[in-house]
């Protein structure tokens, strides 16, 4: 998605380097939270998120594109990632810039919002100009930092396989990923597009059996076969719809412009977000409960059922 946009303004005008305003820098932690400003608050996992990689560039007519990298670490792992990059200044060139955007969000050769094989959940709006995405899939690691053997298309990824060879990080072959974009000038003239992807290990205690994208037991053509892996993708489905839930009330979408999740979420009619504090007491209960199933203290049925009754509450 980050490709996505900066190739886009590259090749409509040359950049250069400029400010940037997100207040996070390479090397930074940001905590339980992405802030844009006081009005733009996107909540992500609680704990520390580290800067890996970013992106900044103005280009003409005040035209600009912009994208940050983070990482949750378990010792040297990256565990969760969340990645965001935005183009801003669009009502400038807005009749010809929209129609490149819903090109490349509508009509790319490699993700987007289009239906894919390996895709295991696609729900959009589209609506003239405006579109509002979201895709849940396996996100392969190898597959997205080595695209292909051309340097144009390697040079987008290079800051972080860098930052992973300079630091020894053990990247992990598989993600649980969800992908979204959102555009709308009746919102604001800017384009946003939001990677967020958590180990199996990490989300759910497993371990894949096969890594690659079009091999892996999570593959939509496959995962009847693994009735396992079927339930942990289920449940990232649900958590990917709470987030992009969360990347709604976020972006100020209207009403109309916001997708059906009914589906996976039972309050999505509620314009508010749950009390923090009532939200904090359950990610303590759900790590306690996790600490126990890994200790061997519970049996996978008996921490399965305990989760639900949790979350169900």
């Amino acid at each position: 998605m980050k490709k996505t946009v900066i190739l886009i303004f590259f090749h409509f005008f040359f950049s250069q380097v400029s400010a940037d305003d997100w207040r996070a820098k390479k090397g930074s932690v940001i905590n339980d939270e992405f802030k844009v400003n006081d009005k733009m608050i996107l909540p992500l996992n609680k704990g520390e998120w580290s800067v890996v990689d970013r992106f900044t560039d103005t280009v003409t007519h005040g035209i600009g594109v912009e994208g940050v990298t983070f990482v949750q670490m378990e010792g040297k792992t990256p565990v969760r990632v969340f990645e965001i990059a935005r183009a801003t200044g669009l009502s400038k060139w807005q009749s010809y810039l929209t129609s490149i955007i819903e090109a490349a969000t509508f009509k790319s050769k490699e993700g987007g919002c289009v239906k894919r094989q390996h895709y295991n959940y696609l729900n959009f709006y589209k609506r003239g100009s405006a579109h509002n995405c979201m895709y849940v899939s396996i996100l392969d690691v190898q597959r997205a930092l080595n695209p292909s053997d051309y340097d144009a298309d390697r040079v987008f990824t290079l800051g972080i396989r860098q930052w992973a060879q300079k630091n020894e990080i053990n990247l992990p072959k598989l993600y649980l990923s969800y992908s979204s974009s959102f555009f709308s000038t009746r919102v604001r003239d800017q384009w946003y597009v939001v990677l967020y992807a958590v180990t199996p290990e990490k989300f759910a205690n497993y371990k894949p059996k096969f890594t690659s994208r079009d091999s892996t037991e999570f593959h939509p053509d496959l995962i009847e076969n693994f009735p396992k892996a079927k339930n942990i993708m289920n449940n990232w489905i649900r958590r990917s719809a709470e987030f992009h839930y969360e990347f709604e009330l976020f972006q100020k979408a209207k009403k109309s412009q916001k997708l059906d999740l009914s589906k996976f979420i039972v309050d999505t009619k509620k314009n508010v977000r749950p009390n923090p504090k009532v939200a904090n007491d359950i990610a303590n209960q759900l790590k306690t409960l996790h600490d126990l199933y890994k200790s061997g203290a519970l049996s996978g049925y008996e921490y399965e059922t305990a989760k639900k009754k949790i979350l169900n509450k």
